[in-house]
């Protein structure tokens, strides 16, 4: 309980932690480590958001980041990225809005 509560509390705007993110779904996009230092990024809105990360040594690394959860970002061979090598991102919205049943 602990660790989420103080992963929760390092997670920091793109804007704010060490590089720049472009695009609508960068509003909902938080970056943060884990405690092994690996680059993680979650979703705060109610859409779900792709979000392709530049780094320093991996390159572009695409993925799908639904509503909600967080996401640790991994190159090939399911290694993870430093937080550290993370550069900039860029974020769109990919729908899934959440809206109540109409009758």
């Amino acid at each position: 309980m602990f660790r989420k509560l103080l992963f929760v509390s390092c997670l920091l705007p793109a804007t704010a932690w060490g590089g720049a993110c472009a695009g609508q779904g960068c509003r909902y996009a938080f970056f943060g480590k884990d405690e092994n230092g690996c680059l993680e990024i979650r979703n705060s809105g109610r859409e779900d958001i792709q979000v392709t990360v530049y780094t320093a040594g991996s390159g572009a690394i695409s993925f799908f980041n639904d509503t909600g959860p967080t996401e640790k970002v991994y190159k090939t061979s399911r290694t993870c990225v430093p937080a550290v090598d993370y550069v900039r991102a860029d974020a769109k919205l990919e729908g899934g809005i959440f809206s109540p049943p109409t009758h």
